[in-house]
């Protein structure tokens, strides 16, 4: 339980409040906007290959060794941020080491539960972890709002920095007697070893229509290399998920989607201050933000016991009203219109966050989940490597951030069109 609050607050727990720790510091360094929202798609991209990575690391060593090369990268990229000159060097600091650190960790966080706790016991474990985390998260932006007064910008960091570290004890005391003995493991596996590999060489001999081919080890042709490779590719992603035209496009709606919700939320403190509120009623409205998110997501797992919900739609219509909030937002300017708006968002972004991964494992075979939830991870990093860079272009060449935003919202149109398009041809079938 220490372990998902340390890793969630570390990793994520200041990106709402993004805009109030950087906006001086772009203006002071004239730095551009659009380096952050880069920032920020490197981050989304670099947490699938932090899994990728654990992937590989785990199947040598225990999780709590993945678990401290995770720490120990993402503690390296939030102390590094600390000397940053200007947004330029986002990217790397927090966009490639955070990202990856995270991207290690979270796996880690999610298969302890597995070992800590039953079934029944592991549901109500994670309401705890998420509820507590919500709570700490509704007040974080205060506590940043704080921060940046007493200590300033860098003082801040190394405070959040000092928060990250704290990975390492949550390592420490995580227990568990899974890869106790890797290397007899590592052993034991030794001897099937060929034969699991020889079994995916034949599975892409039939998917290919071709003969069986008997790998060498001394062999270095060309072709034992393609299919070694293949053979890797179908082991880390499930690729056979991209045959179904239904999946590609639960991907491509919710990718967008994704992008649109992470980039509006860390502008969003951005765009307060430029309508002229201070940081107090900024943060003020951020963590509105994150209560409503909290009571949203209680709201829904009351709900969900006492009726079956279609997460497909409740996705859907969840996007269709935050579009038209989102919207409505970018016409009022009196504090207390924005705090009913935001809080409305907040609300809606309880909706989205819950029924996310829902909608996908409900589509995809159980064995097929791991496979096709990397692919998804692959693609919103994809997506938020693509267009981020567009956003921060907009706002900087118009020195205005509501371009920027009519811009996310328009982002989330491959959704609301796509997928009444799809239920359309598939109804005529």
């Amino acid at each position: 339980m220490l372990l998902l609050h340390l890793i969630k607050i570390a990793g994520i727990g200041h990106v709402n409040s993004t805009g109030l720790i950087y906006n001086d510091f772009i203006i002071a360094t004239q730095s551009t906007t659009k380096s952050l929202t880069i920032a920020h798609g490197v981050f989304a991209l670099m947490l699938a290959f932090g899994g990728i990575i654990l992937n590989s690391i785990s199947k040598k060593y225990s999780l709590r060794f993945g678990g401290f090369i995770g720490a120990f990268i993402l503690s390296v990229g939030s102390f590094s941020t600390i000397f940053i000159r200007n947004t330029n060097e986002l990217p790397l600091t927090y966009g490639v080491l955070q990202g990856i650190g995270f991207g290690i960790l979270t796996p880690v966080c999610y298969s302890m539960l597995n070992y800590y706790y039953k079934d029944n016991a592991r549901t109500t474990a994670m309401s705890i972890c998420k509820g507590v985390q919500g709570v700490f998260l509704m007040w974080y932006p205060q506590i940043i709002k704080n921060f940046m007064s007493w200590y300033g910008f860098r003082g801040t960091l190394l405070i959040i920095s000092g928060i990250t570290f704290h990975t390492f004890p949550a390592m420490i005391t995580m227990t568990t007697n899974e890869r106790r003995s890797s290397k007899k493991t590592k052993t034991t596996n030794n001897v099937e070893y060929g034969k699991r590999e020889d079994e995916n060489v034949d599975l892409l001999n039939r998917n290919n229509n071709s003969t069986e081919v008997t790998y060498k080890t001394t062999s270095t042709n060309e072709g034992n290399i393609v299919k070694k490779i293949g053979s890797i590719l179908l082991d880390v992603f499930h690729l056979k998920v991209l045959k179904d035209p239904v999946y590609c496009n639960i991907c491509i709606g919710q990718s967008f989607c994704n992008f649109s919700d992470v980039t509006f939320f860390v502008l969003q403190p951005m765009l307060f201050l430029q309508y002229g509120f201070d940081k107090t009623e900024a943060a003020t409205c951020i963590s509105i933000c994150a209560g409503a998110d909290v009571a949203g997501r209680f709201v829904l797992a009351f709900i969900s016991t006492q009726t079956k919900i279609n997460t497909r739609l409740l996705y859907y219509l969840t996007i269709l009203l935050t579009v038209f909030f989102r919207t409505v937002i970018l016409h009022v300017n009196q504090f207390l219109w924005l705090a009913i708006v935001t809080g409305i968002l907040g609300l809606l972004r309880a909706g989205l966050h819950v029924a996310s991964p829902l909608v996908i494992s409900n589509h995809v075979a159980h064995e097929d989940l791991p496979g096709a939830y990397a692919v998804f991870l692959l693609t919103v990093g994809l997506v938020n490597v693509a267009i981020a860079p567009i956003i921060g272009i907009l706002k900087d060449e118009y020195q205005n951030f509501i371009p920027a935003f009519y811009a996310l919202v328009l982002c989330c149109l491959p959704c609301l069109i796509l997928w009444p398009i799809e239920y359309i041809l598939r109804y005529k079938k």
